[in-house]
This record gives C-alpha cells, structure tokens and sequence, in this order.
C-alpha cells in the first residue's frame, strides 16, 4: 500500500501532533488550574526575533505588537510541522516505523526548544527558573511535548497507512 506524499504526511502529522498538544495542555489546565499558554506573549517573541531582537529581559513587560497573538499561533503551527518533518525524516533515515515510544522520546527531545531557547531569551530563565511557578510551567511544558510526541506518531501511522493517488 502507498503512503501518502512526503509533503503531505508532514503536514498532517505536524496538525495531528499540535492537536494532541492543545489537548494535553487543555487537560493539564483543567487538573491543575494552571492559566493557558499565552500565545500573545510567543508571537511577541517570534515577532521581536523577526526584527532582530531574540533577547528580551522581560517578555511579558516588553509592549504588545500588532498581530502578536496570530504571530503566536502561526509560529505555534509552522514549528508543530517542522517538527513533524525532522520526526519522520529521522525514522526514514533510521528505517523505522513510528510508534508511541519513539514519539512520545521526539516530544520529549522537543522540549530543549521551550527549555533551553526560547524561555531563557524570553527573560524566564533556563527551565522557567527565573519565574514565580517553575515547577507548574515545566508540568505544563511536559504535558505539551509529550501529548505532541504521540500526536505526531498517531498522525505518522495514519498517514503512513494511506493510499496516494496518482
């Protein structure tokens, strides 16, 4: 049986992964009471990066830009697909199918970006350590990148099992 275009299966598996992550953050938020991820605040970052300015002391004081919150979503969608693509590029390579572990091990290796990146320059601090609720943003962070790990092997296998037309 033929898999769908390689184009293809990376988006759907990028969608399928970032759907699983607003899934697994919405359940995290609703056991743990926990506010929702700003995305206003990620596009202001990825908006500021764009203009040169990947180093902000304090994101959340740093003022609103135009369109922030679909710069954020955009952002958001564009990496989810990325990632997708490295995910099923590397089982390629690897000659492996995808599975929940070796999602849910991607999601896990995903969570340098958040970690060691993006939060550090944001003015958060390696591991959110330089803000009021550490422990709370690294649960939510881990939630997130596994349901995304196992969002992108659920959208692998069923891509995978497509038929192409053509």
């Amino acid at each position: 049986m033929n898999r769908l275009p390689l184009p293809l299966r990376i988006l759907i598996t990028g969608l399928a992964g970032a759907t699983a992550a607003d899934l697994g953050r919405t359940i995290y938020q609703a056991l743990t009471g926990f506010p929702a991820v700003n995305w206003s605040v990620t596009g202001r970052w990825f908006l500021m990066v764009l203009q040169g300015q990947p180093y902000v002391p304090d994101i959340g004081a740093a003022p609103a830009l135009p369109n922030e919150l679909i710069a954020g979503h955009a952002a958001y969608y564009t990496i989810s697909v990325i990632f997708a693509g490295v995910y099923l590029l590397l089982l390629k390579a690897m000659k492996r199918e995808p599975s929940f572990w070796n999602g849910l091990l991607f999601g896990w290796v995903t969570m340098a970006f958040p970690f060691l990146v993006q939060m550090p320059l944001m003015g958060m601090g390696v591991l959110a350590s330089a803000t009021a609720t550490p422990g709370l943003i690294i649960g939510r962070t881990l939630v997130h990148h596994s349901s995304f790990g196992l969002g992108l092997a659920i959208g692998a296998m069923v891509t995978g099992r497509g038929r192409a037309n053509g």
